[in-house]
């Protein structure tokens, strides 16, 4: 099977949300964990180590195949969290991209 630029791209962008989920998901679990550890500094430091060690691990794997795969997987990345942001805060979408940060809770 042949491997065209588009299946590249679309699949960067499937891989920035999946980097997005792990960075994003295992800060959610770090900051619930906290509180419960013997030893919050470690936890806390092995968790920033791992998970931003792993997001640009394979950030960097994407940057194997050019730019545009790279901008594709960090539209993903951004997209993803920005959506999770959104719907943290309660709002919509397109209400959270007119917020103000001066109107931030």
């Amino acid at each position: 099977m042949i491997i065209s630029r588009s299946m590249i791209i679309f699949a960067a962008f499937g891989i920035g949300l999946f980097l997005s989920a792990l960075h994003f998901g295992g800060l959610w679990l770090t900051v619930r964990m906290l509180p419960r550890c013997k030893r919050p500094r470690l936890f806390f430091w092995s968790s920033y180590l791992g998970r931003y060690g792993i997001t640009l691990w394979g950030f960097s794997q994407v940057m194997g195949y050019g730019p545009l795969p790279f901008v594709s997987a960090f539209l993903g990345f951004y997209l993803l969290r920005t959506f999770a942001l959104a719907n943290h805060c309660g709002m919509g979408l397109l209400e959270f991209a007119r917020v103000k940060r001066s109107q931030w809770k």
